[in-house]
């Protein structure tokens, strides 16, 4: 066993005697302890994980230590709903770059900007973080076949941890998920069940078809909502953590978050709320979370302050973000009331507006649903949604996706370049004629 499992692993009788995290149903009440293998409540409903935060005993100094693991899981084993350190896997999930976007930020008038660039995760997008717990956990139950229900970045993640465990994988993707996005889930092995969505469909058919098979067929939910299995949501947590140990004890002023289903901010407030329980930080930051106008529940609900509806025929270029229901939606309004909060929606080509800017100033190729929250943020920024006496305070944007994964957009929005004879004449004319760029 390599140091860092020795490192980790608690005396068996301690661990049995303390109970790490329970389980709780949202919609009865029903409490259960670590030692049930369940994903959702007898009742059918919704189960959410309580870690046991007072058994936590650990300091800013001995996190930083174990950054040389270079295995997330690991690192942050005291705050997942995982039992068993002896063998976690990992794809190379976390440790994420937070970039301080100097030029960007003069660009928009914000000195304090950082990015927290989630597109050089391992299969790149920030899913690597919930569904890494979530496989992980998987093995801990002993199973054979795990499910998803994704656009492609959450499938995506999980036919990569199921390549690396053996595991059967079966990911429901909507029809008009992009084919680079479809073409990564066949290569890591993965069984692709492209579902499409007719006209006026109310809810979402891949969720749909992902609850039917696997109550039919026992198969193991994974998605990266905490609907149909509690586990990987926690998982969602360690950006937040990551973000929180570069500032602590201070926290950002705003965390701007882009929301489908709303498990990243959901993982955002729980790590923030843990951390400040634990003393590791001063206070909570406010989260902002963005959609796409095309597909706005959230958004409405929030500012409608009325309860969360599904939305018909959502449609956007962000894909990732186009959840008809926000599914964890409801402890998701919570943490904007309790962090004083905001919610905001954006059009598709501020969207794409946006993926420009992070790739010209910064060198961050996002896709749709990764520029989103930038998107936004510049919305909020012009409209002074957030005021202007707080432009100079620390601001995180979270850039949740790869532009790899959505090329069709750019190569629709670009076109590609018509070749040059090789004379220097003929490419001054063309750089002068395509580019406004005078040699």
């Amino acid at each position: 066993m390599n140091e860092e499992k020795l490192a980790h692993r608690k005396d068996e009788k301690t661990r049995e005697k303390i109970e790490k995290y329970s389980l709780k149903c949202v919609s009865c009440g029903k409490e259960y302890d670590q030692k049930v293998k369940l994903y959702k409540c007898k009742c059918g409903g919704k189960l959410d994980v309580r870690m046991n935060i007072d058994k936590i005993e650990i300091n800013l100094a001995e996190l930083e230590k174990r950054n040389k693991m270079r295995n997330l899981h690991l690192k942050y084993f005291e705050f997942l709903p995982l039992l068993d350190s002896s063998d976690i896997i990992t794809i190379g999930e976390g440790f994420t770059p937070l970039v301080k976007a100097r030029r960007l930020g003069e660009f928009l008038g914000v000195p304090n900007l950082y990015l927290k660039n989630e597109t050089v995760s391992a299969t790149g997008s920030f899913k690597d973080r919930p569904i890494g717990v979530g496989a992980n956990k998987a093995k801990e139950f002993g199973v054979n076949t795990v499910a998803s229900a994704s656009s492609g970045n959450a499938a995506n993640s999980l036919a990569a941890y199921s390549a690396k465990l053996g595991l059967n994988c079966v990911t429901f993707v909507p029809a008009t998920a992009p084919s680079s996005k479809i073409s990564q889930l066949l290569m890591y092995g993965a069984k692709v069940v492209p579902i499409s969505r007719p006209e006026n469909y109310l809810g979402d058919p891949t969720v749909v078809m992902l609850k039917e098979a696997c109550e039919k067929f026992g198969w193991y939910p994974v998605p990266s909502f905490g609907t149909l299995n509690p586990y990987q949501i926690e998982g969602a947590k360690t950006i937040g953590y990551e973000i929180a140990e570069s500032f602590a004890p201070n926290v950002p002023e705003y965390i701007i978050i882009p929301v489908g289903g709303a498990g990243l901010l959901l993982g955002n407030y729980k790590s923030f709320k843990e951390f400040h329980k634990l003393g590791l930080v001063q206070r909570m930051p406010r989260l902002v979370a963005i959609q796409a106008d095309g597909c706005a529940p959230f958004v409405k609900a929030w500012k409608e302050k009325r309860p969360i509806e599904t939305w018909q025929n959502p449609s956007t270029i962000a894909g990732g973000l186009a959840d008809p229901y926000t599914w964890d939606g409801d402890m998701a309004l919570e943490a904007l009331r309790d962090t004083e909060g905001c919610a905001e929606s954006i059009d598709d080509k501020s969207i794409f507006e946006a993926a420009k800017l992070l790739a010209r100033y910064e060198g961050i190729f996002a896709e749709p649903t990764g520029s989103a929250a930038l998107a936004g943020f510049i919305k909020m920024l012009k409209e002074e949604t957030i005021p202007k006496r707080d432009w100079k305070e620390v601001i995180v944007v979270e850039v949740t996706g790869a532009g790899f994964k959505d090329l069709g957009i750019v190569a629709k929005e670009f076109g590609m370049p018509s070749s040059v004879p090789p004379s220097l004449n003929e490419v001054k004319g063309f750089l002068s004629k395509e580019y406004k760029f005078e040699v």
